[in-house]
């Protein structure tokens, strides 16, 4: 993702450069790593704006739907909580305040071009930070720490551990395409040993989605298209290769498709017993929602309204893992609407870029949106934070248009 040509001329000072090239690289860092850290670095990115005080991109950023649809999206979710009360409303309308960071982010990185590279970087070597202790101990069997070397996990849940690898693999790919000599090679090391800790060694059935659509919309972009006939038959050749050779991620989607099967097939009395695993339950979650969908079409049912769980053993669970069907039940159709034109501002944004920034940008938020699918990813912590970050790279881009 390159960052030329984002802000004209930087106004910093010395001083104020150094913060907001530490808040944004300390921003990259955090999302790999720690919730904690990342609030610390939300905070220094209002404190930075308070320091610099230029607000001239404001009113063009409030006019992008880049900036009010998530908004207006929020704003619905919290009306919903005067007509539709649920116990759990109030904290779901907290988690979705994010929604509404993509303008403070947009300045932040709208004030110096310079600071996309400081966070991409931040992030990326957190990830080389997680892959190399990842696979310590999942290649040496060390439990460095506590790990598990089955699920060799770092500072993350597996999920998101995985997610986040897939991204890291994505921008290294499209790195080594565009060096040459060594560090084409070592981009190109850093890419195969990502996706085997992603698809062999950790346990996150999301990363591969987010891996595979990723890559696979950067390939069908980016290759000459009789390029794109050898890359379509290597990745065949990969998927044999995974279905006959025994291997953990084969065995999670073998898996992954039998819990799915025993809970649409299990008696009335068994359902929740035969559900209770992880693509059971999201089974069960999405009959759920689709029930509470029938009795609120059009407005939803309101925030914190999704409810699913086991009164008898406390079990509870306020999120169908799947954002469609999360905005559906709680905002109703006109929120789904919201949602999904959003999603294709983002993409109608990205595609408008230079090809090389265009490539990788479409690829991410096609991996996004192929995972909202089995995670509602705007509602989880780290995936979220980094989604309103891109939403707001990309409203920075409306402002300044990249040049090719």
């Amino acid at each position: 993702m390159s960052s030329t040509n984002l802000s004209s001329v930087s106004t910093f000072t010395p001083a104020c450069f150094r913060l907001f090239s530490f808040t944004a690289f300390l921003l990259g860092v955090s999302f790999p790593t720690s919730n904690a850290l990342m609030n610390t670095a939300l905070g220094l990115v209002a404190v930075c704006l308070l320091w610099q005080r230029d607000f001239r991109h404001v009113m063009p950023l409030l006019r992008q739907p880049l900036v009010w649809l998530p908004a207006l999206m929020f704003a619905l979710l919290a009306i919903s909580l005067l007509t539709q009360y649920h116990d759990y409303g109030p904290k779901m309308v907290g988690k979705y305040q994010k929604l509404l960071f993509v303008l403070p982010l947009a300045l932040f990185f709208l004030a110096d071009p310079r600071l996309i590279t400081r966070f991409i970087n931040g992030f990326l070597l957190a990830n080389c930070v997680i892959l190399a202790i990842s696979l310590t101990s999942g290649v040496g069997q060390v439990t460095l720490g506590g790990l598990d070397p089955l699920n060799p996990t770092v500072f993350k849940l597996q999920i998101t551990q995985n997610v986040f690898m897939a991204f890291a693999a994505l921008v290294w790919l499209s790195r080594a395409f565009a060096q040459t000599g060594l560090k084409r090679w070592g981009y190109g090391a850093l890419v195969l040993l990502a996706i085997a800790n992603v698809l062999l060694m950790v346990q996150g059935r999301t990363g591969y989605i987010a891996l595979f659509v990723g890559v696979g919309v950067w390939l069908l972009l980016t290759l000459p298209r009789w390029q794109r006939v050898g890359a379509l038959v290597c990745g065949l050749l990969i998927i044999v290769a995974l279905v006959l050779t025994p291997n953990r991620a084969t065995e999670r989607l073998v898996l992954g498709i039998e819990e799915v099967r025993s809970c649409v097939l299990a008696p009335a009395g068994q359902a929740y017993q035969n559900c209770d695993n992880s693509m059971g339950q999201r089974t069960a979650f999405a009959r759920e929602s689709l029930r509470l969908i029938k009795q609120a079409p059009l407005l939803g049912n309101g925030a914190g309204s999704f409810w699913y769980g086991n009164l008898e053993v406390g079990y509870s669970v306020y999120n169908p893992h799947n954002e469609y069907l999360l905005e559906t039940v709680q905002s109703g159709l006109l929120g789904l609407a919201l949602f999904l034109a959003w999603m294709l501002c983002c993409l109608r944004v990205a595609w408008g870029q230079p090809a090389t920034c265009r490539n990788l940008l479409v690829a991410v938020i096609g991996s996004y949106m192929a995972c909202h699918l089995f995670n509602s990813f705007l509602l989880d912590s780290a995936e979220g934070h980094l989604f309103m970050v891109l939403t707001a790279l990309l409203a920075g881009y409306r402002i300044t248009p990249q040049q090719g």
